[in-house]
């Protein structure tokens, strides 16, 4: 290796760290931000309960401001560290490639928060309802505030990541890893497996299931449509 190329492997290691320091930066600042905040995001998490939700103890109330803290956090910083790798690697694309690139950085964030959203207001209420109704002549169900959030946290993170999918399809059609053709010849082995994601994180219910399988049928479907779209627009 020339001294060239060593000199040129040191910059862009630098530029690396440079850009990963920033988006830990802006973390910590959304984290405490957020953190400032946390009471009034609970009160909004919280508001369709008459009354409030027990803690424990102050453990409890302290892992519920860092816990809301930490997901409002993640989802800022997604769109920046999407930004920061764009940045790294813009000067090895062409202008044109850039361009098409640096706009997935919106979408990433859109779809990602469309789907807490989705989740948070449709699939986490039909789900809670239906475990609670299920127990409610066997057991005296007492909800505290931190089983409730790590409840509305493990269904509402996976359909988030799950919104995504259209945005994986997007680039990894735009970078020719897949194409249409793929997708709609591949497309009940993908029902299939939807399927069963939906049946994994919905409880034992069929209409649950329903609920949750038609969204992410649909997802599947818009990616199909965005990948034909993309597809052509290459050609």
């Amino acid at each position: 290796m020339k001294y060239g190329d060593k000199v040129s492997t040191v910059d862009h290691l630098t530029e690396l760290r440079r850009r990963l320091i920033l988006s830990l930066l802006f973390f910590i600042i959304s984290f405490l931000i957020s953190l400032v905040w946390s009471a009034d995001i609970y009160k909004f998490l919280t508001s369709n309960f008459k009354d409030k939700l027990i803690v424990l103890g102050p453990n409890d109330i302290l892992w519920i401001y860092l816990t809301l803290a930490g997901i409002c956090a993640v989802t800022f910083t997604i769109p920046f560290a999407c930004y920061q790798i764009w940045a790294f690697i813009k000067p090895a694309l062409e202008k044109r490639e850039a361009r098409a690139l640096l706009a997935y950085i919106p979408a990433v964030f859109i779809c990602f928060t469309v789907g807490l959203l989705f989740g948070f207001f449709l699939v986490t209420p039909a789900i809670l309802n239906v475990l609670l109704s299920i127990g409610n002549d066997l057991f005296n169900t007492q909800l505290t505030a931190q089983n409730y959030l790590s409840f509305v946290i493990n269904t509402t993170i996976p359909i988030a990541i799950l919104f995504e999918f259209p945005v994986v399809v997007a680039f990894l059609t735009s970078l020719g890893i897949i194409t249409p053709k793929f997708l709609t010849k591949n497309r009940r082995y993908a029902y299939f497996i939807l399927i069963v994601i939906a049946v994994v994180i919905t409880p034992a219910d069929f209409i649950s299931d329903i609920v949750m399988s038609i969204p992410l049928i649909l997802i599947y479907e818009v990616s199909v449509l965005i990948s034909k779209y993309i597809y052509k627009k290459k050609r």
